[in-house]
């Protein structure tokens, strides 16, 4: 062979090389964009996916916390008893007060706009009365008044 067909050889042979690597690498890219995903699958981002592994460790994290929180019993709050003594004059306000200090009620002023709302206020009844913190503000009111309940 002389040198002239070895350089077309050669020439021709690089020529085929170029061509089939670059129809590879075609056939690689448009393979994988013309695959659609399996039937029950999308396709995501791999930052979208990272973002999606951080949102459930978070959410794996909240979970393991309430489930501690709600595995510790909650604490019992010890049950307050007050004797209530109502003097003849004594406002519904001044009654309220008392208990609030003795923490039968949260708020004295909540208590007595209750009453008022009822019509109770001059409906309070001399006399002592065992009462507790776990009495709601219609039974102490009811009870401190002599008010029946009422039948809904």
């Amino acid at each position: 062979m002389d040198r002239r067909t070895t350089r077309l050889l050669a020439s021709i042979l690089l020529v085929v090389a170029v061509i089939l690597i670059g129809i590879k690498n075609f056939q690689t890219k448009s393979e994988a964009a013309a695959t659609p995903p399996k039937k029950g699958y999308i396709e995501v981002k791999k930052t979208t996916y990272t973002d999606l592994e951080q949102e459930v460790e978070h959410w794996k994290q909240k979970y393991e916390d309430l489930k501690k929180k709600k595995a510790t019993p909650p604490e019992k709050t010890a049950v307050k008893t007050m004797h209530l003594y109502i003097n003849d004059g004594m406002t519904s306000k001044e009654v309220s007060k008392q208990m609030e200090k003795a923490k039968i009620i949260k708020d004295a002023n909540e208590f007595n706009d209750y009453l008022s709302a009822k019509k109770w206020q001059q409906s309070i009844q001399i006399g002592d009365y065992k009462l507790t913190n776990e009495m709601g503000m219609q039974e102490i009111a009811e009870t401190i008044t002599g008010n029946l309940p009422d039948k809904q």
